[in-house]
């Protein structure tokens, strides 16, 4: 049991640090977008390409929030909301790929998201394993 409050303390932790980073990436595309289009994702900055980003920027505020409420509400459900970011970004990979959807641009940002990405993923699923490990023992 105190090894899967740690797991769970970890997925808080890092759910914390999650939100700050769709806070920070929501202000860079909504608030920055010129400099985001331009020196980030290596885009044109074009009025359409600047409202898709400026959208995208609204969602990452949305969900920085909505992890921070979690943590203050829910924290119980971090580790599923962990593994909730990875598999979301998967369904859009398929998505995108089913619509021929492929990317042109740098987009330097990329590096980053795999990283935020696998993070979320790894912390989810060795609090899953932390608590299989825990049942098998009872």
């Amino acid at each position: 049991m105190k090894n899967e409050k740690l797991a769970l303390k970890l997925c808080a932790i890092i759910l914390l640090l999650a939100g700050v980073m769709d806070i920070i990436r929501g202000f860079t595309h909504t608030f920055r977008v010129r400099y985001a289009a331009e020196y980030l994702a290596g885009i044109e900055t074009n009025s359409d390409n600047l409202v898709l980003m400026s959208a995208f920027g609204i969602s990452n505020l949305l969900t920085g929030l909505l992890f921070f409420l979690i943590l203050w509400e829910a924290r119980n459900l971090a580790p599923y909301v962990l593994f909730i970011i990875p598999v979301s970004y998967s369904i859009g990979s398929i998505g995108m790929g089913y619509s021929n959807v492929t990317l042109e641009s740098e987009f330097k940002g990329q590096y980053i998201m795999t990283v935020y990405l696998s993070i979320c993923l790894i912390a989810a699923v060795f609090y899953f394993v932390v608590v299989a490990i825990n049942k098998n023992k009872n």
